[in-house]
């Protein structure tokens, strides 16, 4: 299930400096400067980015939508599940969840997953989006075959396990 996203509120609670990294590397509000505004003082960056023309800002609202979406607990415990089929476990996931655990909030977990382990990010993703599914939906109309069977060998009589 995803968590309420507006601009606004992306901003205010993301760094401006990852911001002014995410944008730079999309080109997209290249003549903003993000040093000039206070962390939470967001409403300039956000006029600038309403100015953007839609085709430019639809893509990256996914993008932003997403990162906001896995920035709680949950989504940085599936970040950590990801690397730990990705990495090491003596080693490199150590040094890798040392590294999230010590930014000050998921926000920044989430934004650092994104632009700095881009090959973690789609798996994290889907693992998270399955996890918060509400309900699975049952299918009531299917035949009752046991496990190991095929349908078509199991309607013969014959045995297809192995």
């Amino acid at each position: 299930m995803t968590r309420h996203y507006s601009p606004r509120d992306f901003f205010r609670n993301t760094p401006n400096a990852m911001l002014a990294r995410y944008f730079a590397a999309r080109d997209v509000l290249q003549d903003f400067d993000f040093k000039a505004i206070k962390e939470t003082k967001i409403e300039p960056m956000f006029e600038a980015w309403m100015a953007l023309p839609e085709a430019q800002r639809a893509p990256r609202e996914v993008d932003l939508r997403a990162i906001g979406d896995m920035s709680n607990e949950k989504g940085v415990k599936v970040i950590i599940d990801e690397a730990l089929f990705h990495m090491d476990e003596d080693g490199e996931h150590h040094a890798f969840v040392a590294l999230l655990m010590a930014l000050p909030g998921h926000h920044e977990r989430a934004m650092t997953t994104f632009l700095d382990y881009p090959h973690l990010w789609k798996g994290a993703t889907r693992l998270y989006h399955a996890d918060t599914l509400s309900h699975w939906r049952k299918r009531k109309n299917l035949p009752k075959v046991h496990a190991g069977q095929r349908r078509g060998a199991a309607a013969a009589g014959q045995d297809v396990r192995r």
